[in-house]
This record gives structure tokens, sequence and C-alpha cells, in this order.
């Protein structure tokens, strides 16, 4: 109670201002932010070199990607810890060797209506971050570490300084606060993503205007619609967007496929968008 009275006056004497952030990769953003979800997985197959590609060619900002860490030690772009969901094999990705992945179908179940299976067979491959990062230097990228157990942020911290990403074309996300304060101390010039149990927090607090109170290192907010919490089921709105853009940090939502709701969104002030179908987000931000 004695911590809170503190920080309570603090707070209304102006002492807790919020920090403006003065991020190199913010510069490289415009508005509004487009970027495609796991390359526009429901264009193309997930996160395969040829959703990127269309992206790419389509004019996307962003591109978002989920990584794992092979075996021997190779950084992969793939959503889910085992393969089987998408690929004709199973296996968990940690466990294997990136020649083990090299010998999988990558698409054999990728579908859009559950009953064609367009790219079976057609040579789709899981890939490397170093694949796509060495196809796209000048990319930015919002990657999110997947894999906790064994710790990877160490490996990706590396690669983004190796390929010059680390300052200002990579955003870096986690669902976990310790995945993502592990990563902002090893890598600190690379910008960081809030968590989303941080992101509950600044929500409930902004509730009732006391969002300074919560320290904040991350440049970008990436929230669902809709999320739940322990008050329920949480809807973004003006004030959330607002409580946490003092300081020119940026909100995204996830995951908008349809061009209403698209520009309901960006009315409401989001910053940027995350879409399955990035020529459909292409479509309205060039309205």
């Amino acid at each position: 109670m004695a911590l809170f009275k503190i920080y309570l006056f603090l707070y209304l004497f102006g002492f807790l201002v919020p920090q403006k952030t003065t991020h190199p990769v913010l510069k490289n953003i415009k508005l509004p932010v487009t970027i495609a979800h796991q390359g526009g997985n429901k264009e193309f197959p997930d996160q395969s070199m040829m959703a990127f590609d269309n992206s790419v060619n389509l004019g996307i900002q962003i591109l978002e990607l989920d990584i794992h860490r092979t075996q021997d030690s190779v950084l992969v772009i793939h959503h889910d810890a085992s393969i089987e969901r998408l690929t004709n094999k199973t296996g968990i990705i940690k466990e294997m060797t990136w020649e083990d992945l090299q010998g999988v179908d990558g698409a054999y179940n990728w579908t859009i209506n559950g009953e064609d299976y367009p790219y079976r067979e057609k040579g789709v491959k899981i890939i490397s971050l170093a694949q796509l990062v060495e196809k796209y230097p000048d990319k930015l990228y919002d990657i999110e570490i997947k894999q906790r157990d064994p710790p990877i942020e160490y490996d990706l911290c590396n690669m983004l300084r190796k390929y010059d990403l680390a300052i200002d074309q990579a955003i870096v996300a986690s669902f976990y606060d310790e995945t993502i304060n592990r990563f902002h101390d090893v890598c600190p010039e690379v910008a960081i993503s809030l968590s989303v149990d941080k992101g509950t927090k600044l929500y409930i607090l902004s509730r009732v205007g006391l969002e300074r109170l919560l320290p904040i290192n991350a440049v970008i907010a990436q929230l669902p619609l809709q999320f739940p919490s322990p008050l329920g089921e949480l809807s973004l709105d003006k004030r959330y967007i607002n409580a946490f853009s003092k300081g020119d940090r940026q909100v995204w939502v996830w995951t908008v496929d349809d061009s209403v709701k698209m520009r309901e969104v960006l009315e409401m002030g989001v910053h940027g968008i995350l879409t399955d179908r990035p020529n459909i987000l292409m479509s309205v931000t060039q309205e």
C-alpha cells in the first residue's frame, strides 16, 4: 500500500512522465503499417518463401514470422513446435536437424477450404531465417520467438547483428515476459513488442488513467481485437491505443482479414494491421 501511495503521488504531481521513444526502427515505418502475418498464410502456404515473395511484391512493409531452432542450431521459420500440421512428416523441430527438415513437404497439408491441397508435392520447403533475410536484406521483420526451452535469444540476437538488422529493421516479440526480457537483456538495441501479459496490465491501468505507473520498454504493442484477462474478455479501444501511444509508440492489431474490419480498426486509431490476406490489406490502405 505504501508503495502504491508513492507511485500515486509521483503520478499526480507529474513525476512519472511517459518516456518518449526515439527508436531508429520507427523512422523506417510508414503509417498505416502493413504486416503480412506468417507471410500471408491465407494466400500462400504458411511462412513459405512463396508467401513472403508474394507479400514483398505487393508492397507489404513488414514480414511477420515465428522462429524455432533445430538440433544443429539453425533458426527456422515455423509457427508450431512440431511439423505435422502442415507437412507430410512428424517431429519436433528442436529434436530434428536442418537436413531432416529439408526432407519434408512443407505444404503437404496446407489448405484453405479443407478439401484442396494446391501446393502438395510442389517442392515447398520449410525455410531458415537466414534464407529469408539474405533474399530480402532491406525488409523490416516482425519476429516472434516461439521456442522457449532451450532458449534461443542469443542465436537470434547474433543473427540480427550479423545481417545488420538489429538497429532499425527488426521488431522482436514473444507471448512471455521471461523470453522478451531475456532477449532485451542480450540485445538491447533491437526494438521489442509488448508481451500480452504486460499489455493486459496496461489495459487495466488505462481504465483508471494510471497507465504511467507501468514501466514500458517496448516500442510496439501487438494485440488482438479481443483478448482474455483475469477481469474477463477485453476489447481493444481508443483509450488503450492512446495510453500506449504516448511517447510515439505504436499499436498493431492482429489478425484482421476482412476489408470492412480493416477500415474500422484504422479509424479507431491503430497504427498497423497484421493480416493473413496481404492483398486485401494493400487494397484498403491504397484507397
